[in-house]
């Protein structure tokens, strides 16, 4: 058999595995999607996206986004699922096979650290393929911000950041690091594509109703927030703190999230003052493993799945992970098992149940973000050391 035909009978198997994969595990449900799915129905009809009538169910995301959405309508809804999971899963490969390809350096082979990084976050990325969320999309689109950048393309890097924030605003992570880096180019070009994402719905909607649907968004945002921050998967920061301190104490509370939130940010302005002072190779590459993390940590509403934003992080940790002492290897690779093998089989109901109340993954990320201040203290990423 060629090596070309070989290739193409590779390239069938996987398809018919996944293919099975969706037909047995993930048809069933997509609920996310099936959100998605409708506001792009409603939005092509001129017709409201933010229902209280819709329950839990209700979209969030911006009317743009819908527009984006709609381009799905067009399809079945069930041809729609099928090929937004397949989507999915070209982003997961694309996003992990990037991150290993913007690294400063290659240390480990590329398929040991890719398949490793996928096994750790495995649980995460199966949830967010379950429900047919986003998440991944957005991984994607700001890893491909970050290759632009690098590439000293910031236009270009710009229509990425802006684009993804049609979504979640997660990317505004970033918004602070580009202006101490002095990007302004990639802030003009994010704006700018922001402003066209607003103003796009009108040409569904009309001016009038517009403003009514963005008011509608904005009470949907409003009402349902707050009562999710204590909900029991929820594992930012915050809602680590306000549970796992007493609940009489609103103000410890704040008084923990504050100083978390400086140590964190202090430790990472010294992150790029050292960077930029040793001439670190794509010191970006490192810094911006740390601020993917901080998307879901800092966020008032982050379920457990959305750790998956820290493939970069962990792509990078498991490359440079023979340049650690060996006590902090050992704690790391202790760290990035737990990650991954926190799962209900493992911990059984009453563990996992405990894990997943008391947002335990954020202890883990926590540890995670001190390895990677450490790589940037004490390991030298220059071709001299290396």
């Amino acid at each position: 058999m060629s090596k070309k035909a070989r290739n193409i009978l590779i390239i069938i198997l996987v398809f018919l595995f996944f293919l099975l994969v969706y037909n047995y595990f993930v048809k069933k449900d997509m609920s996310d999607f099936g959100v998605c799915y409708q506001g792009g129905e409603r939005i092509l009809k001129g017709e409201t996206l933010y229902r209280v009538s819709d329950g839990h169910l209700q979209y969030k995301y911006s009317p743009v986004s819908a527009v984006f959405f709609s381009l799905f309508a067009f399809l079945p809804y069930e041809l729609a699922k099928i090929f937004w999971y397949f989507l999915q899963l070209y982003f997961l490969f694309m996003a992990l096979t990037i991150s290993y390809n913007i690294l400063p350096l290659k240390l480990k082979k590329k398929g040991s650290v890719l398949v490793l990084s996928f096994l750790i976050l495995a649980k995460f990325v199966s949830r967010e393929i379950e429900l047919g969320q986003v998440n991944i999309f957005i991984t994607f689109i700001l890893i491909m911000m970050l290759k632009a950048l690098l590439e000293k393309k910031d236009i270009k890097a710009g229509l990425f950041l802006g684009f993804s924030l049609f979504f979640k605003p997660y990317a505004l992570v970033f918004l602070p690091y580009f202006i101490l880096k002095k990007r302004l180019k990639l802030i003009g070009s994010g704006f700018g594509v922001i402003f066209l994402g607003i103003v796009l719905p009108v040409f569904f909607y009309g001016l009038k109703q517009y403003m009514f649907v963005l008011k509608e968004w904005y009470t949907t945002l409003s009402q349902s927030t707050p009562q999710l921050l204590t909900q029991y998967d929820n594992a930012s920061i915050h809602a680590f703190f306000l549970k796992n301190l007493p609940a009489d104490n609103g103000n410890l509370v704040l008084i923990f999230i504050l100083c978390a939130v400086l140590l964190i940010g202090f430790s990472f302005l010294w992150m790029m003052y050292l960077g930029n002072r040793e001439n670190s190779l794509k010191p970006e590459v490192l810094e911006s493993s740390f601020l993917f993390i901080l998307i879901p940590l800092i966020s008032p509403l982050a379920w457990n799945y959305n750790y998956l934003y820290s493939f970069l992080a962990v792509v990078f940790l498991l490359n440079f992970i023979g340049k650690f002492p060996k006590v902090h290897r050992y704690i790391i690779i202790t760290n990035l098992i737990i990650i991954g093998g926190s799962l209900i089989e493992v911990l059984g109901k009453v563990g996992f149940r405990f894990y997943t109340q008391h947002s335990l993954v954020v202890i883990s990320y926590l540890v995670a973000l001190f390895y990677l201040f450490y790589a940037r203290v004490k390991i030298r990423l220059d071709l001299k050391n290396f």
